[in-house]
């Protein structure tokens, strides 16, 4: 995976920081350094016109039928682990307490998900299929005692959808000897995301830090069924700011 960064040291600027609804807003200095990093700018997804999905980095599974009416799966959704991405960055805090990291990863992210149904499908999910593709992103910053809220993963994209019928197999009575459900055709899909999310580092001493953002894949599948994520470009900006007051987290 190709990487860029540039690092600008000596900037200074006046900012408002962490104001909530509860508490008057605390006033911060940004001081110290700025460090930008990109996995690349020819690792770019793109959505063609046939539905495909091309570039960046691609994670798939495939569930296809096969010739004895059962449903074999291929593809990175069959072991833990395997679609996961990265890269880091360096950044050197200046002395004096109230030292805050404020790191933001922004990230185009493409899901495909594709689902179908087959009268020749004899598996026990017959009747449904569904895909899941979903996205998401995680900092670490090193060394301790450094921690990262939010400090766990976040997700950047993810999508699940399923369809079932009961039309093939009432068909061969016809769909009016059920009164209750005669035929059906059920489309179910759901969607989380966020595409750029803001970390805060907390507990920094003066000295050098490495600061990495990581993402994973997720991919689960059931009858005939494509789910793909796709990841790229990443731009990932790491902001030191000087905050003298930290205001309590805000309740939802």
């Amino acid at each position: 995976m190709k990487k860029l960064g540039l690092k600008i040291v000596g900037c200074v600027t006046v900012a408002i920081a962490l104001a909530t609804l509860a508490a008057a807003p605390a006033l911060a200095q940004s001081s110290g350094n700025f460090t930008y990093g990109s996995n690349g700018g020819t690792t770019q997804c793109v959505l063609n016109t046939n539905g495909s999905i091309t570039g960046g980095q691609i994670c798939q599974e495939n569930c296809t039928l096969q010739p004895d009416g059962t449903v074999a799966c291929t593809g990175a959704g069959q072991g833990s682990n395997l679609c996961i991405g990265g890269f880091g960055v360096g950044i050197k805090t200046n002395s004096g307490n109230g030292n805050v990291f404020v790191m933001r990863p922004s990230a185009v992210v493409g899901l495909l998900t594709d689902v179908s149904l087959s009268s020749k499908n004899t598996s026990a999910s017959a009747g449904s299929s569904s895909a899941l593709a979903g996205v998401d992103f995680s900092i670490t910053v090193s060394p301790a005692p450094a921690q990262v809220i939010p400090n766990y993963p976040v997700t950047y994209a993810s999508r699940f959808v399923q369809i079932s019928s009961n039309l093939f197999t009432l068909l061969a009575a016809t769909c009016a000897t059920d009164p209750i459900n005669g035929c059906f055709f059920n489309f179910d899909e759901s969607t989380v995301s966020a595409h750029s999310f803001d970390w805060i580092a907390t507990g920094l001493t003066s000295g050098q830090y490495a600061v990495a953002v990581n993402w994973s894949s997720s991919l689960g599948n059931t009858g005939i069924s494509h789910a793909l994520t796709c990841v790229g470009p990443v731009n990932f900006t790491v902001d030191q700011k000087k905050v003298f007051q930290f205001n309590r987290i805000n309740s939802f």
